[in-house]
């Protein structure tokens, strides 16, 4: 039975940081009904099985080129640009460049990430200089041990917004406090006029305590624009319901689709049916050989059941625009 987080308790009673809530929920999905589909199994994962790739997936643009395109200003109101997994630059027409998750791991250095499907299509001193760097969480492939020092060390003035419970992180780093803006879950922050608002994502599960969630999702506004990174989540109950009260209208999402500890291809297109956005675009498939899935099997969910939402599958290093 497919469960809609709209019809269960909302996260309006959790409030951050005046009001100190513990919540900790593993989740445990729902079965569907007979006749419903199951969605793709999750992949097991024995690193004893990673290989190195024979072939790997090519960035469509990269490099010199890719930076030269996102530094150039748009006519659009969105343009985005994949940079594998849940790693995505989007820039606001007349606004800023933002950079959320950025990763980058050595495919040639002889450890477990030669394993990775796809070349990465910028290092980190190759990105243009964005306003804003948000990360979602803890894990490597988000708040990225390579990735973020190096940004930092590129970029001096360069600022990350971070969950609260993953300062220590970039502090251990080297990275300043002050270039850190710490975030617990159902805030919000005007940074030179860019407003972030921070929900609780689900990840391995629902982890609250009194310093905050440890895992977020994002949703970024820029005058009339809201652009929406859920981060790694399961569904939960009020998850729809939080993202609802932040916005009537989102131009963007980004959804994982690849299912695991994420959400499987089905939930993302429950997803799309809350918010109604103008795109839905999905993430976090195609890189680790353990943790992956087709996009096709979301694009013909949605075409079954929302045929009429806007969806578009991404390339690496390729540009989603948004009118």
């Amino acid at each position: 039975m497919r469960t809609s987080s709209t019809d269960c308790f909302p996260l309006r009673d959790i409030a951050f940081p005046t009001q100190v809530v513990i919540l900790r929920l593993r989740l445990k999905r729902v079965h569907p009904r007979e006749g419903e589909p199951e969605g793709p199994a999750p992949v097991p994962i024995n690193m004893a099985d990673w290989a190195i790739p024979e072939t790997r997936t090519q960035p469509v643009c990269r490099g010199a080129d890719l930076r030269a395109e996102m530094e150039t200003q748009i006519e659009s109101s969105i343009a985005a640009w994949w940079l594998t997994q849940a790693s995505w630059m989007v820039r606001f027409r007349d606004g800023p460049l933002i950079l959320i998750d950025p990763w980058w791991r050595d495919l040639f250095a002889g450890d477990r990430w030669g394993k990775l499907l796809g070349e990465f299509p910028l290092q980190p001193e190759e990105y243009p200089e964005p306003d804003l760097v948000l990360c979602t969480h803890w894990h490597d492939d988000h708040i990225c041990p390579e990735s973020i020092p190096r940004l930092a060390a590129h970029f001096p003035e360069l600022r990350f917004v971070v969950p609260n419970r993953s300062v220590d992180m970039l502090t251990g780093w080297g990275i300043e406090l002050n270039r850190i803006i710490p975030m617990m879950g159902l805030d919000s922050i005007n940074i030179d006029g860019i407003e972030i608002h921070a929900v609780p994502a689900a990840h391995e599960e629902l982890d609250i305590n009194e310093n905050g969630a440890l895992y977020l999702g994002y949703v970024i506004n820029f005058g009339q624009s809201n652009v929406l990174h859920m981060g790694d989540s399961r569904p939960y109950p009020g998850w729809h319901a939080a993202y609802q009260k932040i916005s009537k209208d989102y131009d963007l999402v980004f959804a994982c689709i690849n299912g695991n500890d994420n959400l499987r291809h089905d939930e993302a297109v429950d997803l799309a049916l809350a918010l109604n956005p103008k795109m839905i675009v999905p993430m976090h498939y195609g890189m680790d050989p353990g943790n992956t899935v087709d996009p096709e099997i979301f694009v013909n969910e949605i075409m079954q059941r929302a045929p009429n939402q806007r969806h578009v599958i991404p390339e690496v290093g390729g540009r989603v625009i948004i009118d």
